[in-house]
């Protein structure tokens, strides 16, 4: 009970917030939290790894090389950049997630071990699932953002004034970002509970 009030707060937080380092905090907790519980399970352990190390470099990158506003860039390049970081980032964490049970498996036979034990769980799955839709959500955001300041990019006439007010993935991309995080919080604790640790079954092909 204490561990489902828990997940559901963090769920909350991260909707309700909008705070990328303090949601970022709690999911790299939470990371580690569930690589202790799980230290005996590698799956487990080297999925929670991959995604503390990404989400490590993201919180560094954003806090040390993003800018939100300059005088020298317009808003274009700006947004333009914090977008394709974003987008990079959410490509990365797809790659090495759905790689992760290959790449678990090519260490333990570089060591010599057995490893048929190595296999994608449901909420492994469910991940990689996710990262599709938070690329989808940054290219909308990153081609609004193009269409929205076609006259820095040298057009000019009624194409230029019809998309000038396309914002409306700019103005909720921290919602969405924000919920998309949630579930990314809830899917996380599910890797601590038996279903979440289970071997993912793909659906039988229909005759």
């Amino acid at each position: 009970m204490a561990k489902l009030a828990l997940i559901f707060l963090g769920v909350c937080y991260a909707i309700a917030s909008k705070d990328f380092l303090h949601v970022s905090l709690i999911i790299n907790c939470s990371l580690l939290l569930i690589m202790w519980m799980n230290r005996d399970n590698i799956n487990v352990v080297h999925l929670c790894g991959i995604m503390l190390a990404v989400y490590a470099l993201e919180m560094v990158i954003f806090e040390n090389f993003i800018v939100t506003e300059s005088e020298t860039m317009s808003y274009l390049w700006v947004n333009a950049i914090i977008f394709g970081t974003h987008f990079l980032v959410d490509l990365l964490l797809f790659v090495l997630v759905a790689l992760r049970a290959p790449l678990t498996r090519g260490w333990l036979e570089s060591k010599g071990k057995s490893h048929d034990h190595v296999f994608i769980h449901n909420s492994e799955f469910a991940l990689t699932s996710l990262f599709v839709v938070f690329m989808f959500f940054d290219l909308l955001a990153l081609g609004e953002n193009f269409l929205r300041h076609l006259d820095k990019l040298g057009f000019s006439g009624e194409i230029v004034t019809y998309f000038a007010d396309w914002t409306g993935v700019y103005y909720h991309y921290e919602t969405v970002k924000s919920a998309l995080l949630g579930l990314t919080f809830l899917l996380i604790w599910t890797m601590a509970t038996g279903i979440g640790q289970d071997a993912y079954k793909a659906p039988g092909r229909r005759k």
